[in-house]
């Protein structure tokens, strides 16, 4: 775990400019500018020109990163930022570390600092904020802390040579190589920049391993420009000496005294009469890291066993702690930094407890994890940026794992209770310090939730499959009528094949629409065969004789594989295929005698001609007069017969129009937005659903039957509560009869409204 150096910032309120926390930096006492000795202004000007170098290899690398990011991306709009992101840093890159040269320049106008500078911010003061995202805030606060940790002694020595030179005590506030102000003067010059959440934290990511990772070398190197200009050049040999001169033990504690090991304890106090908690600055020492970590593990470990059992309850872990302190006869203050997380914590918690998508017993039971999970946060400063955090997992998993469950009568005995019930008792009396405990309890928890989403998948599914089922039918009846209707309609079908149509062919066109779809080869195969049926009896003759000639041994091949695929029996399908046989040969018949018709015609026309030529008239008239009269009407051709084309027929099967039974006595418009919220729905999302004045409960959308818009809900055991139509829903949500719920993960929802309150009061105040 971290030493108290590396806890020296604010993980919610503390990051704050150094223009902005020191005013007007550029003038000394009087109101003038300062005047900087030489060797500063030596060692100013070699670290200005070292940290602009690494500043300049911060953009090269976060372009990269921010590409690769970008065609990653989840979704358009974060695939645009990102884009938009690059591009602006490609622009911005040299004015950002022009702004930055400036600002560690004006860092080293430094003046005098009180005490109630350093610290102006209580932690009350959350509003203060001075970024846009609490992970940016974490992402900085940080990276900050572990250059403190990891530099701190040629830090100090920077520290004790400028304070040699100026007429001001340096502090780690107002210190202008402090890792404070480095990180302070890149986020004021990249603040103006418009950027997406996660490029802005891929930016810092990059400034924290190109110029934060590297500042030890560059406090050597400035070290070094010291001691050739002769300020403290036997500096390290006096702090080594007075390390080996350190009493290598500590006081001991009183025997049997259960109160941690350190230097608050009430004989190093200060000199307070009274013991318990301090302000801070008031003269008691900061509690170090590890002792309130033992503090707080003494108070997990003595939580009342009913404690989460009845109402919800949010810890006030200030007062818990004050009367701890009391107890052990200690005195001690807060450090800034863990004051600020505790109060984090509580407000976190504070939403978790008011959520409204869970019940009451689940609110309680995860209000027991308070002081596990600050006791996580002070530990491990990532808790708050790393989402991936196994504390956070486990949290979010249990939540959304409750999200549909409700408290029944003896919800006590509901396996899902007893098992959250088990996992955060475990989690109070196990975890210490040791955060693999929740990795341990997640797996487990997981193995559990998936076992009970099985057993309610199979039934859910069985319910969609019956709704989907019923759908399919519906909507494969309505789209053979539609192919029915446009081959039949007004139409003089001789009756054996209006039989074979509505015998055969609807029966075969429903069961390929069924296994198939309406987009499959097979629908558009079956189509063409109904198509083609009606037109070989209706084509003209005998222009169409040749091509009914070529199409009949493929048709019949077509209706004999009908015929077997809707079982039809063998007397019906041999009758029906004479039926058909004999339509041909009338047709075929037909066709013979118009063209014996058309060719006598044609012959008779040629030997009047003869005849006229010749003078032949009278012999002429004596063939004529021999020649059988034919009678008209029965070989008058017939007349062209228009029949829709494959196109035509596939837009009127897409145009069928079908909606579930509907129960709605209102009409809703197409452009009210409850409607077109019913198309952003997402499956899987919860609901709260309200009939009446007392029945409420929750359900989630587990299907969208598309072929009749119906929407089926489910109940977290898989069990069918609701199905609406798309107008009936959409009414119900325009009522508030049925409510979405917030589908994030709880964690996550409860750092952005945090975030949204540090915002609203921020505004307030100014």
């Amino acid at each position: 775990m971290k030493d108290t150096d590396s806890v020296a910032t604010n993980v919610a309120s503390n990051v704050v400019s150094m223009r902005g926390a020191q005013g007007e930096q550029g003038q000394n006492r009087r109101g003038g500018p300062v005047t900087l000795p030489p060797p500063v202004v030596a060692v100013r000007d070699k670290a200005k020109a070292l940290l602009t170098d690494h500043a300049k290899q911060v953009f090269a690398k976060v372009d990269d990163s921010l590409f690769a990011m970008a065609e990653k991306a989840h979704g358009q709009d974060e695939q645009d930022g990102l884009f938009q992101a690059l591009r602006l840093l490609r622009v911005e890159r040299r004015r950002v570390v022009d702004r930055f040269a400036e600002a560690l320049d004006q860092g080293f106008q430094v003046r005098e600092v009180s005490a109630d500078e350093e610290d102006p911010y209580s932690a009350d003061n959350l509003s203060l904020v001075h970024n846009d995202d609490l992970e940016q805030l974490v992402a900085v606060d940080t990276m900050v802390a572990n250059a403190k940790r990891d530099f701190a002694e040629p830090l100090t020595e920077i520290s004790l040579r400028l304070n040699t030179l100026l007429s001001v005590k340096i502090y780690d506030k107002n210190n202008p190589l402090g890792p404070d102000a480095i990180c302070d003067a890149f986020v004021e010059a990249s603040r103006s920049l418009d950027l997406h959440i996660r490029a802005r934290l891929t930016l810092l990511k990059k400034f924290e391993q190109l110029v934060m990772l590297n500042l030890g070398k560059i406090y050597d190197q400035c070290n070094d420009l010291f001691i050739e200009k002769g300020v403290l050049p036997s500096l390290k040999q006096q702090r080594r000496a007075a390390r080996q001169q350190r009493p290598a033990s500590r006081p001991q504690q009183p025997a049997g005294s259960s109160a941690p090991q350190s230097g608050y304890a009430e004989s190093q106090s200060g000199g307070y009469a009274g013991h318990g908690l301090m302000p801070l600055g008031s003269g008691a020492a900061p509690m170090p890291p590890q002792d309130l970590l033992s503090h707080l593990g003494a108070l997990q470990s003595h939580l009342p066993q009913s404690y989460g059992e009845g109402e919800v309850q949010l810890l006030n872990v200030n007062s818990m702690l004050q009367e701890r302190l009391v107890e052990v006869r200690q005195s001690a203050a807060l450090a800034k930094m863990d004051s600020d997380i505790i109060k984090l914590v509580e407000m976190l918690f504070s939403f978790i407890l008011e959520d409204r998508n869970l019940a009451e017993p689940v609110k309680s039971q995860l209000g027991r994890l308070q002081l596990p999970l600050l006791k996580v946060a002070i530990a491990d400063k990532s808790f708050f940026s790393k989402g991936g955090h196994p504390a956070r997992k486990l949290l979010n998993e249990l939540a959304d794992a409750c999200t549909g469950w409700q408290a029944k009568d003896n919800y006590e005995k509901d396996p899902l209770y007893k098992k959250i019930s088990e996992v955060v008792g475990r989690v109070l009396a196990e975890f210490d310090q040791d955060i693999n405990i929740f990795s341990a309890l997640l797996d487990s928890f997981r193995d559990f939730i998936e076992r009970e989403r099985k057993r309610a998948q199979r039934l859910e599914q069985r319910i969609v499959d019956e709704a989907d089922g019923k759908a399919k039918t519906k909507a494969a009846r309505a789209r053979v009528a539609a192919v029915m209707d446009a081959l039949m309609a007004e139409r003089d079908l001789p009756p054996v094949v209006s039989e074979w149509l509505e015998k055969v062919w609807a029966n075969m066109l429903f069961l390929t629409c069924i296994k198939e779809g309406t987009e499959s080869e097979s629908w558009s195969r079956d189509v063409r065969t109904a198509r083609d049926l009606v037109w070989s009896v209706h084509a003209p003759m005998p222009e169409s004789r040749k091509q009914l000639l070529g199409l009949l041994p493929t048709l019949q091949g077509r209706l004999k594989a009908g015929v077997e695929a809707v079982s039809l029996n063998t007397f019906e399908a041999r009758r029906m295929f004479a039926g058909l046989k004999e339509i041909y040969r009338e047709r075929f018949a037909l066709a013979q005698r118009l063209l014996e018709e058309r060719s006598r015609e044609v012959e008779k026309e040629a030997r009047a001609m003869a005849a006229e030529a010749a003078g032949q008239e009278a012999a002429l008239a004596e063939e004529v007069g021999d020649t059988a009269p034919v009678n008209v009407s029965e070989v008058k051709p017939e007349p062209v017969v228009e029949l829709p084309q494959m196109e035509e027929l596939e837009q009127a099967v897409a145009e069928v129009a079908l909606q579930a039974d509907s129960h709605v006595s209102e009409e809703i418009s197409e452009t009210d937005s409850h409607w077109q919220q019913t198309f952003r729905l997402a499956q899987g999302s919860w609901f709260e659903l309200k009939r009446g004045d007392e029945e409420q409960f929750r359900c989630r959308l587990a299907a969208v039957i598309k072929d009749i818009d119906q929407f089926i809900f489910v109940n977290r055991n898989g069990a069918k509560v609701a199905e609406f139509t798309r107008a009936e829903l959409a009414i119900a949500l325009r009522k508030g009869e049925l409510m979405s719920m917030d589908d994030g993960m709880l964690f996550e929802r409860a750092l952005q409204s945090v975030i949204g309150t540090v915002r609203q009061s921020r505004g307030e105040m100014r």
